[in-house]
Parts: structure tokens; C-alpha cells; sequence
């Protein structure tokens, strides 16, 4: 076989490129890795001067795929290799979030403070990453310290939606999440506290999978909760989200998962968690709600009621009956789990400082109070979780008693969940990730997301697109709206499949029209 290695040419287009589609083409010789990178170099420098979705950009991006490249013609005319698939990212251009170390590129989590930060190693996932032969294509922008879903921060700025300039990505992973919408990288990593794997891919019409707590190893990344934070995959398909999952949390990892799969059931049922529908407090009369927001939630309902009831009636793959969860617990408000049981404020300072102390990361700052006295962070970005435990450490810590009373609370959490699961015999919940649209730029807050319950009962959830918004004012060009789906305990490869099956009857993704 004749060497391609290197090949400037290519007759497959990046956009919308999945892993398996980009390896078949260089088993074919159609084009090379050197040749993807190198669009997908130009893409970013079209597109990243408006969007702002990353921090760095790997300058041997090229030197390492050219030797990729060589890689695959060895591969290719090795006998012995005859037959068998490449390693499983071998050559894939993977964007990650600026709060995973690097032993080679600067890990800032969107922090002015901690722009020269470095790392002796990689996190461990960067290093299941390179093993299987990824290349880290660039570092993302995030919401500063991962600590809220604007994605705004005093290093990287303030990230655009790719399908409406004038609105946030959602976040904390929004820079990985409107990259990857704007075929700026083929697959990507983040994380999620509470809600920043799931709200990018709700608003920039990707998929993002949040991991049972505990599957994808965490060491290396700047941390927010010890209780809350995963890892996890992000991508605009859900077998690239898989394909990177498996990676992610290595071999290692892959007994404490459940191996039920959803091929050889016949029937699923699917629980419609009603009350996360609607904004909360909408059926008070006494409660004043922006109308606009009224709207827009109306909007998010209609497209996820006529989402699930298209897939339950066309998917022939598998029966899937819809089992209606009218009222739940009143210990599920989101505003409930965010005031009595959210504990990244209580954890904060403390895991930060640790990371920040650990022998391998040399950084100009070693604790949380330390880049406070510095002032190189943004303001408006910060949030309580940043400034409470250093104004009052003796409450706002691991310590405390209502740091403790919040870990009962989530013990509770978790069974009342595990009822209501048995109580309706359903194999997963879903809802509206967002009830209301991604807020316009300069927003500190992005409100009525439903991360939170998955975030804490550890539980697998994942977000695929489930449509747009149809023209409005304050929208003219749609707005991306996901459907959340949470799974059974431990149940992530089952969550995946039926993903997958939701995914092929939808097709509800669409590239930004800046493309």
C-alpha cells in the first residue's frame, strides 16, 4: 500500500465528522490526519475570533499528526495488525476543558490568576486520552472554576452560542459545547458539579453524558466538589460519546458499571417527571414570572412532550411506553436541593486548595485566598461558592453541622429516588434539561435547569438534542432545546443505548447556520 501519510488533500469533510466515519476514511486512503487538523485549524481560526469557546491551541497540534500519520501506514502494512480497528482515538482531534491538567499545555480554569499554571503530569483521563491516540487539539473556555453555566471568565472571556450570538452556550463546559457545535473538534471533554455537561449540549445541540459518580476518575482536574464532580464526555452523536466514555474511564473502572444493555428487552418505560416541566413556582398566582420566560418555557414543553410522544410511537426497535410521574417528592425542587443539599460551597475551598498544594502542579497560587488577594479573577463570574468560604470558613466547610446535615440530605435523596423508580417501574426519568432558553449575553446567572438531582444522587444522565425553538422576537433563528434522560444506578451503558434509540428516531441535531 502506498504512503499517505502527511496527505495534504482529503475528499471527507470535518463537518459533522464522527470517529468512525474519519478511521474508515484513513483505512481508504481518503485522507489523512494531518489534512483533518489542518481544517480544523482554519475552522478555528474563521470561527474562534467571534465565538470565543477556547483558552489554548495546541501548537504541535500538527507535528502530532503527522506522526499519527505514520502511525497509521505502520498499522495499515503491519500483517499482523490485519483486520483489527485502529486504537480507539487514534488521530481524533479531542477539545478539553481548560481545568484538566496537561503536562504540556497551561491548565487554567478560566482564571487571569492561574494563566501560568502547569502540571508535571496529565490528569489521569488526559492520559487514557493519549494512550488511546487522541490528539488534544485545544484547551476550552469554561465558566471561571467551573463554578456556574454563562461560560464567562477573566482568561478566556465570555463564549458565544454558535446558533445565537447574542446568548450564552449554557455551562460551565460551554466552550467545549459550542466548539464542538461549530465543528471546531470531532469529540470533547468536560466536567459536571451540577449541571455543565448537560446544559451546553441542551443549548448548543450536542450530546453530553454526565457518568455515574466514581466511573471516570477525577485526579488531575482542578476540582469544585468531592461530592458532586464527574468527568464525562461530550460530542454531537451519542456512539462518539460512548466510544469516548469507554476511554475516559479505563479498563480499570469498567466493573463497577452495570452490564445491562437495553438489546433483547422488549419494552422500556419511561418515566415523565411532570413538575420539571414547568417553572417552579408558575402555579402560585402569587408569583410574578417574566413573561417572556413564561413563553420560552411553553416553547422548551411543547417540543419535549412532541419529542417523547414521536419516539414512543415511531421507534420500532424497541416498544417504549411513556408512564406519566405527576407530582414528585417535594425534596426534588430544584430550588429545595439547591438550598439544602448542594455542597460544592462547603468543599470548595478546601479540594481546591489540596489541588493546588499537590507536588505536581506549579502554580503561582497555592490557596483559594490567595487568588482572591490577587484580584485576577472575574468579578461578575465568581460566585458564593468563591467568596462564602473565605468571608465565613467556620460555616463553609467540611466541618460543619450543615455541611454534614446536606450529605443525610442527599442520603435521602438517593432512596427517595430509588422509591419512585420501583414505585412507577420505569428504567429512567426524563425531562427538559433547561425550562427556559439560554439567557442573553451578559446574564450572570443561567436559571431553571434540572441537572441538580442527577448531579447529586450519582446517578448517569445524559442530554441529546430534542429540537429548536420556533422564530421569535427575541429569538429569530431558534434556539436548541434537550431532553435529559437519568438511568438507573450504575446504569450508564443502558442509559447510552436508549439514548441511542431516542437519537436515530429524532435526527433532531442541525449545524449552527454560521457553519
Amino acid at each position: 500500500m502506498g504512503s499517505h501519510a502527511g496527505k495534504s488533500t482529503s475528499t471527507i469533510d470535518v463537518t459533522e465528522l464522527t470517529i468512525p466515519t474519519f478511521h474508515a476514511a484513513l483505512r481508504k486512503g481518503q485522507t489523512s490526519i494531518t489534512s483533518v487538523i489542518n481544517t480544523y485549524l482554519a475552522r478555528i481560526a474563521q470561527h474562534e475570533p467571534t465565538l470565543k469557546s477556547l483558552i489554548t491551541i495546541n501548537p504541535n497540534a500538527i507535528k502530532e499528526a503527522y506522526q499519527k500519520d505514520i502511525e497509521t501506514e505502520q498499522f495499515l502494512n503491519d500483517p499482523s495488525t490485519t483486520g483489527f480497528a485502529f486504537p480507539p482515538l487514534h488521530g481524533v482531534a479531542v477539545l478539553l476543558k481548560d481545568n484538566y491538567t496537561t503536562h504540556d499545555l497551561p491548565t487554567s480554569a478560566g482564571c487571569k490568576a492561574l494563566a501560568t499554571l502547569t502540571s508535571q503530569n496529565d490528569s489521569q483521563v488526559v492520559q487514557f486520552l493519549r494512550k488511546a491516540g487522541a490528539i488534544i487539539l485545544a484547551k476550552t473556555n469554561l465558566h471561571e472554576f467551573a463554578l456556574h453555566g454563562t461560560t464567562t471568565s477573566s482568561l478566556g472571556g465570555q463564549t458565544l452560542n454558535p446558533y445565537d450570538l447574542t446568548r450564552t452556550p449554557g455551562g460551565s463546559s460551554g466552550g467545549t459545547g459550542a466548539a464542538l457545535a461549530m465543528n471546531l473538534g470531532m469529540v470533547g471533554c468536560g466536567t459536571d458539579t451540577v449541571n455543565s455537561l448537560r446544559s451546553p449540549a441542551s443549548s448548543c445541540s450536542i450530546v453530553g453524558f454526565r457518568p455515574s459518580v466514581g466511573v471516570i476518575l477525577t485526579t488531575g482536574i482542578v476540582p469544585v466538589s468531592e461530592t458532586q464532580d464527574v468527568a464525562g464526555p461530550m460530542a454531537r452523536c451519542v456512539n462518539d460519546v460512548r466510544i469516548l466514555f469507554d476511554v475516559m474511564r479505563g479498563d480499570e473502572q469498567s466493573t463497577i458499571l452495570k452490564s445491562a444493555r437495553i438489546e433483547g428487552k422488549s419494552q422500556l418505560r419511561i418515566g415523565v417527571l411532570e413538575e420539571y416541566f414547568c417553572l417552579e413556582g408558575s402555579s402560585n398566582s402569587n408569583n410574578t414570572i417574566n413573561p417572556d420566560v413564561l413563553a420560552e418555557n411553553a416553547i422548551i414543553q411543547d417540543i419535549i412532550r412532541k419529542a417523547l410522544s414521536f419516539v414512543s410511537s415511531t421507534s420500532t426497535s424497541i416498544n417504549i411506553s411513556l408512564i406519566p410521574i405527576p407530582k414528585h417528592p417535594s425534596a426534588w425542587s430544584v430550588s429545595t436541593l439547591l438550598e439544602k443539599a448542594d455542597t460544592q460551597i462547603y468543599e470548595f475551598q478546601e479540594v481546591l486548595n489540596e489541588f493546588l498544594a499537590s507536588q505536581s502542579i506549579i502554580s503561582p497560587h497555592k490557596t483559594l485566598q490567595s487568588i482572591a488577594n490577587s484580584g485576577e479573577y472575574h468579578q461578575d463570574a465568581i460566585t458564593s461558592v468563591f467568596s462564602l468560604p473565605l468571608s465565613n470558613p467556620k460555616i463553609y466547610s467540611c466541618t460543619s453541622v450543615e455541611y454534614k446535615s446536606r450529605l443525610s440530605f442527599i442520603s435521602s435523596l438517593k432512596q427517595s429516588v430509588r422509591d419512585i423508580f420501583a414505585q412507577y417501574e420505569v428504567d429512567v426519568l426524563v425531562y427538559p434539561h433547561q425550562r427556559q432558553f439560554p439567557v442573553p449575553i451578559g446574564e450572570t446567572i443561567q436559571p431553571n435547569r434540572n441537572g441538580i438531582l442527577a448531579a447529586l444522587t450519582g446517578r448517569p444522565a445524559i442530554c441529546i438534542p430534542a429540537g429548536f425553538s420556533p422564530p421569535t422576537l427575541s429569538a429569530p433563528s431558534g434556539i436548541p432545546i434537550g431532553l435529559e434522560m437519568m438511568g438507573q444506578e450504575r446504569g450508564d451503558e443502558g442509559l447510552l443505548d436508549l439514548a441511542e434509540v431516542f437519537e436515530r428516531v429524532l435526527r433532531a441535531r442541525r449545524v449552527p447556520f454560521t457553519q
